[in-house]
């Protein structure tokens, strides 16, 4: 592998510190909405990041074995690397969490999941929720208040998920003292702040309050590990097993999926790919009972947030693609209608049954529900107005650097590499991975030109940035290819992950500082 190859990976990293790391650039449109930096202090920076240094020397060890493994290995083993690539995800995730000065590390998660001004599902939860029935059959006339905010704009998924994290802690005395033993002491601290700030208040933060946070912060840990198993899965669709490899690598490196930790919007990434692995797995199967499972995870995400819908219309995009290009290569020329109509049918099928129930058992008319969310999200900007052409412009570069610079130049590659119509259809090739790159595409394109996002990008889109790491699949697919036409048989194993490896470290260094500098959250923790 050339050393020019790596220019582009060291421009990212520079440029990430250049914009980061220098006070006089802002993060965002002054006077509208700006990410705010963490106070820079060298020595606690530089011990945190020899330490992730150490971390990713381990991850990288891990990622790279599995690489000469995954190929040919067994199911149980498959397993087993997948599995240790969720814990090492942890592992990273939860160092890199509470590495950041005192309140910025996990001392945050409690205030933003109690607070009402971050998110307020908590507190719907603890203080409005007295009995589940009552509560989602006033859900509607509730929504109809109007509120602009976390309330308003949201489907009762969450609110009633934290219910049921306070039910089982009430229910499991034992699991209510694991997780209060387990907590880390940064996280205990910002627990005494809010204790004493409470405290004579009608509601004071309880021993089984910090029990639920602590569960919650550590479900969406987890949920945004559990991320790599249906990317792997949905990658692997479309080429190999070690190509999927090289693609979910990435994911734990992702500098948004820390930095937002524990808002529900990274909970929502393990569901969306999920939805998306069985509807395209339905698809190329023609599986009715996978149509069904993709209905039931839509209907599950659209229960938490609105921004499923982008999801869904990325797998309806995908069907049609799929069956424009089945048409073509067809002959006489003919447009599968028939497995359009079936695709429909059995997914709504699994997305009805669970609509038409909540109905029935809970008179919650969740349409008229959504439709009041959207109504309430239309309202946010009459009262906090955004300069559309300004944010416009902005929003790609706040996306890119959420991501990462040196997974944007992955996909910038990818996307610049023509298909290669020789490639036999339906095989495991980059041309067959296309119709769900230009779905996803179209899908952030119509986002980006909505004006929906005019700040707070880089989080409200968490949910889409597993679909940047599917984009790079022809960039891995044209370095195998590359080797395989090469003179060298066989290839050395070192030298085909070398470019791999590289950008690995490059992305790690990106995340690192990111973390380190900044926060994602408008309020001083304590």
């Amino acid at each position: 592998m050339r050393v020019r190859s790596f220019i582009p990976f060291l421009i990212a990293i520079l440029l990430t510190l250049g914009l980061f790391y220098s006070d006089s650039i802002s993060l965002g449109i002054p006077g509208e909405w700006s990410w705010q930096r963490i106070p820079f202090t060298g020595p606690s920076v530089l011990f945190g990041a020899i330490v992730a240094g150490l971390i990713l020397a381990a991850y990288l060890l891990l990622v790279v074995w599995g690489h000469a493994r995954i190929s040919d290995c067994r199911r149980g083993e498959l397993i087993a690397w997948l599995t240790g690539l969720v814990i090492a995800s942890l592992t990273w995730s939860f160092y890199l969490q509470d590495s950041p000065p005192a309140e910025y590390s996990l001392s945050k998660a409690p205030f933003v999941l109690y607070y009402k001004g971050s998110s307020g599902y908590f507190t719907e939860a603890n203080t409005n929720i007295k009995n589940v029935a009552t509560y989602l059959s006033e859900y509607e006339t509730k929504m109809e208040g109007g509120d602009v905010l976390h309330e308003g704009t949201h489907p009762p998924g969450l609110p009633l998920f934290y219910r049921s994290l306070i039910w089982l802690c009430d229910t499991w005395p034992g699991l209510q003292s694991f997780l209060f033993e387990t907590q880390p002491a940064s996280f205990q601290i910002a627990c005494e702040i809010i204790a004493e700030t409470t405290a004579l208040t009608p509601d004071p933060l309880t021993s089984r309050d910090r029990a639920v946070l602590w569960l919650a912060t550590l479900i969406t840990l987890l949920a945004s590990a559990l991320t790599v198993i249906p990317l792997f899965l949905l990658a692997h669709e479309f080429c190999s097993r070690r190509i999927s490899w090289q693609v979910v690598a990435f994911w734990p490196l992702i500098p948004a999926a820390l930095i937002f930790q524990p808002k529900s919007d990274a909970l929502y990434s393990v569901l969306a790919v999920s939805f998306l692995y069985c509807w395209v797995a339905a698809w190329r199967r023609k599986s009715a009972a996978c149509f069904i499972l993709a209905g039931l995870l839509i209907w599950s995400g659209l229960f938490l947030t609105l921004a499923f819908l982008p999801v869904a219309l990325c797998a309806v995009l995908y069907s049609l693609l799929s069956a424009w290009k089945q048409r073509a290569e067809t002959t006489p020329h003919q447009f599968p209608w028939k497995r359009l109509f079936a695709a429909a049918g059995w997914s709504l099928l699994g997305f009805a049954v669970p609509l038409i129930l909540c109905a029935i058992l809970f008179q919650l008319n969740l349409p008229r529900v959504w439709i009041l969310n959207l109504q309430n999200h239309a309202g946010f900007y009459d009262e906090y107005p955004r300069t559309y052409w300004k944010w416009l412009l902005l929003n790609p570069l706040e996306i890119s650097l959420s991501i990462g610079l040196p997974v944007i130049w992955l996909v910038l590659k990818s996307l610049c590499r023509r298909p290669d119509p020789d490639l036999t259809p339906g095989s495991h090739h980059a041309t067959s991975v296309y119709p769900l790159l230009y779905s996803c595409l179209l899908v952030l394109g119509l986002l980006w030109l909505s004006g929906k996002n005019m700040g707070e990008a880089a989080r409200l889109w968490l949910i889409f940035l597993p679909w940047f790491l599917l984009m790079t699949i022809p960039v891995w697919q044209l370095c195998q290819q590359q080797f395989e036409d090469s003179q060298e048989q066989p290839p050395s194993s070192l030298r085909q992950q070398t470019f791999w490896i590289g950008a690995l470290v490059a992305q790690a260094i990106v995340c690192v500082a990111t973390v380190f500098r900044i926060t994602g959250f408008h309020f001083p923790p304590g």
